[in-house]
């Protein structure tokens, strides 16, 4: 989710040591819109929050959460409608076309951590003006963190943003 952070034009974005918050059903009442902790049980049952991250996009307010224990992230806008969700996987649980994108991009640096983000939702922006666009079926995305730098995937294969940070269409 990150990859995907860093290319939005964030607008004044919030970070808020979260690591004391725990989510409802965790046994304590989350400090998040209902509609946030509600999507969050949903998707991550008991996990406990390490980092939030609030952000604004094309007028949305949009929760970043990175869970402990390696149970991954989430991005979720105020009214409860989830952009994405994350998880941390093995290189040989992704597809052959995005494994063999993120070696070549690697160039053989060693990759520290792969993320298999299922985007639901996006933000699209026309005008200045962003409207939250649920997609028909999800997509999926590979972050690679490398010893130096980040790589991000498709599934197909397609790089979306290579190590210089440069995104592709």
């Amino acid at each position: 989710m990150k990859g995907r952070c860093e290319m939005r034009n964030k607008e004044g974005a919030l970070l808020v040591a979260a690591a004391a918050f725990v989510l409802v059903g965790a046994g304590s009442q989350a400090r998040l819109p209902a509609a946030v902790a509600k999507a969050v049980e949903e998707n991550r049952p008991g996990a406990e929050i390490e980092k939030l991250e609030i952000e604004k996009e094309g007028g949305f307010k949009l929760y970043d959460i990175e869970f402990k224990n390696g149970r991954g992230e989430i991005e979720v806008a105020e009214d409860g409608t989830v952009l994405d969700v994350s998880d941390i996987v093995d290189m040989k649980d992704i597809p052959a076309a995005a494994a063999a994108a993120i070696q070549k991009e690697a160039g053989g640096r060693a990759i520290k951590q792969v993320e298999k983000s299922e985007v639901r939702a996006r933000i699209e922006t026309e005008g200045g003006k962003g409207r939250l666009s649920k997609l028909a079926s999800p997509e999926y995305v590979y972050e690679a963190e490398l010893s130096k730098g980040e790589v991000e995937v498709a599934a197909d294969g397609r790089l979306i943003k290579g190590l210089k940070g440069e995104v592709k269409p």
